[in-house]
């Protein structure tokens, strides 16, 4: 008598499938929020690189650069604009500044900005500010030293809440004597 021989799949074997795609589903998530992490860091560095073109801009025609805020935040919660970074929270630049300081406004530099905006920015200069800051607090725990020239320079700050947590903010800094791009807690 021939057997016939059932083909299936055992309790065992359906686990380690199950396993297997969980174990690429997380990979697959966690790979997205890198993706859209490194989406929002990519709006600041533009947008410092912009501030960074108008300032040129408006040096060329003053002779000085626009100190449009009255320091460089080290918190969160004042002197940013167009708004203080809150977490999932975006603001279209031009919006009225109540708190941001400095001695001119954000509408002497001829920025153009096509959408709203995750990120708080800040922009300090020699004509408005007697020193430069020895150091910039990029986010709790950490700091960046600096060394200013003693010519015209100016120095530009982006700051966000990306992860809900805002003792761990995003930071991107720009400055004029150096092309160099800082950036902190870029991959949280």
């Amino acid at each position: 008598m021939a057997t016939r021989q059932n083909r299936g799949f055992t309790l065992v074997e359906m686990m380690i499938v199950v396993v297997i795609i969980g174990v690429l589903a997380t990979l697959a998530v966690l790979g997205y929020r890198q993706i859209i992490q490194a989406s929002h860091v990519s709006e600041a560095t533009n947008m410092v690189q912009n501030i960074r073109v108008a300032q040129e801009a408006y040096h060329s025609e003053t002779q000085q650069y626009a100190s449009v805020s009255a320091s460089i935040p080290t918190t969160l919660t004042g002197g940013w604009y167009p708004q203080n970074p809150q977490y999932g929270i975006v603001t279209g630049w031009g919006a009225a500044c109540s708190g941001c300081g400095g001695t001119v406004t954000w509408q002497v530099l001829p920025l153009h900005v096509d959408g709203p905006v995750l990120f708080g920015y800040a922009a300090i200069a020699n004509s408005g500010v007697a020193t430069a800051p020895a150091s910039l607090s990029p986010y709790n725990g950490g700091s960046l030293t600096i060394q200013a020239p003693s010519t015209d320079w100016y120095i530009i700050g982006a700051a966000a809440d990306l992860d809900d947590n805002p003792s761990t903010w995003t930071s991107v800094y720009g400055v004029s004597w150096s092309n160099q791009i800082f950036v902190s807690n870029e991959g949280l």
